[in-house]
């Protein structure tokens, strides 16, 4: 424990979900449950088994109030066939009155010792400037600061852009735009449809022993990719939370009675504008064989409009992925920054990493649906 005059900066203790969650509300932020929010620690492969210390974040504290806070959780990566430990940045949020402190608690997490190197995927673009002034890299791929998006549902796309306004026939102007843009779009709209096959594809319940083999055929075909360990004890950690609640879905790429590819969505809400997405946020084949990725996207997108989602989203990937989601001839819509960052403390790590072909990022890196 630090103090500065009668600002005092600490570790969180597991004490400290309500006064977060409070933090959290007074910056129109979500929290996750107490539960999740536990679990990212008590249920994580790495720590479950009480051995090793992990510090769950820092707390800014003013006159004994939560004004500051950033989260840390461990994720296990491997690259070139050894692991590494990653250090994922989560939930860093300040009080507005005390954002010029906001330095203190991002040096900490840096101090951390036994960590390969670490990771942010939710940052926005002020604290992105931040982290660069701090030495962090953008992960160099090509594409990070694009969304690819399926149309599903042209009426709520307009909802979403216009609903925060108020206008007079606003329902009328609407439903126009809607009919214009289907007479002007429609073949685009629907070139997705059957330029795929779903003849060995197959929905996925639930994870298990079959995800370990095929981990295993990728840590070795896909070695020279910095990717998190896709175990069935990995995808349960990070995936069950939305699986129980039935908000993600998983296909099977099936060959010789054997996975040769998976995919995993993930259905999130924006409650304000009234849009339901569809989330690819994993994508996984041997080989990287083309159809066997377009037939995996191919069957997402059939799912989500089955779901009654409005649009489909590809985030992140390779650029040859991001190919595979082009051949659906998607709309590109520009994010305000490439939302994926690291640094490593290890200079031949750092060496690897500053090269665009040992990365493949995703949605399932790092933080990034922690907070869906």
């Amino acid at each position: 424990m630090s103090r500065l005059s009668s600002m005092i900066l600490r570790e969180v203790s597991s004490k400290d979900y309500i006064n977060i969650k409070k933090l959290f509300r007074r910056n129109h932020l979500k929290m996750i449950s107490l539960n999740r929010w536990n679990n990212l620690w008590l249920k994580n492969p790495i720590l479950k088994d009480g051995k090793k210390r992990w510090v769950k974040g820092w707390i800014l504290e003013q006159d004994k109030k939560v004004v500051g806070h950033v989260g840390n959780f461990p994720m296990k990566y491997f690259l070139n066939k050894k692991s590494y430990i990653c250090a994922v940045l989560n939930g860093w949020v300040v009080d507005k009155k005390f954002r010029s402190n906001s330095i203190l608690l991002v040096k900490k997490y840096f101090s951390q010792l036994n960590v390969d190197f670490f990771l942010g995927t939710s940052f926005n673009v002020k604290t992105s400037k931040i982290m660069q002034a701090m030495g962090v890299k953008e992960v160099p791929t090509d594409g990070l600061d694009n969304s690819l998006i399926i149309i599903l549902k042209s009426t709520s796309v307009m909802k979403y852009f216009f609903g925060n306004k108020s206008f007079l026939f606003k329902n009328f102007f609407l439903n126009f735009l809607s009919i214009l843009l289907l007479f002007f779009f429609k073949k685009r709209f629907n070139h997705w449809e059957n330029k795929f096959s779903i003849k060995n594809i197959i929905q996925c319940k639930v994870i298990d022993k079959r995800f370990d083999a095929l981990w295993k055929k990728i840590k070795f075909l896909q070695k020279n990719k910095m990717l998190f360990k896709r175990d069935t004890i990995w995808l349960k950690w990070h995936l069950d939370p939305f699986l129980k609640r039935k908000k993600a879905w998983i296909f099977l790429s099936i060959k010789d009675n054997k996975i040769n590819g998976y995919t995993i969505c993930i259905e999130k809400k924006n409650s304000k504008k009234g849009i339901k997405f569809a989330l690819l946020i994993d994508l996984i084949t041997l080989n990287d064989f083309d159809q066997t990725s377009k037939n995996l996207i191919g069957a997402n997108i059939k799912e989500a409009k089955k779901r009654n989602c409005d649009i489909f989203e590809f985030r992140g990937f390779s650029e040859v992925k991001r190919s595979y989601m082009k051949f659906f001839k998607p709309f590109e819509k520009k994010l305000l920054l490439n939302p994926f960052y690291y640094k490593s403390k290890n200079e031949k790590l750092s060496k690897l990493l500053n090269n665009r072909r040992h990365w493949d990022p995703s949605y399932i890196d790092g933080d990034a649906i922690v907070n869906l």
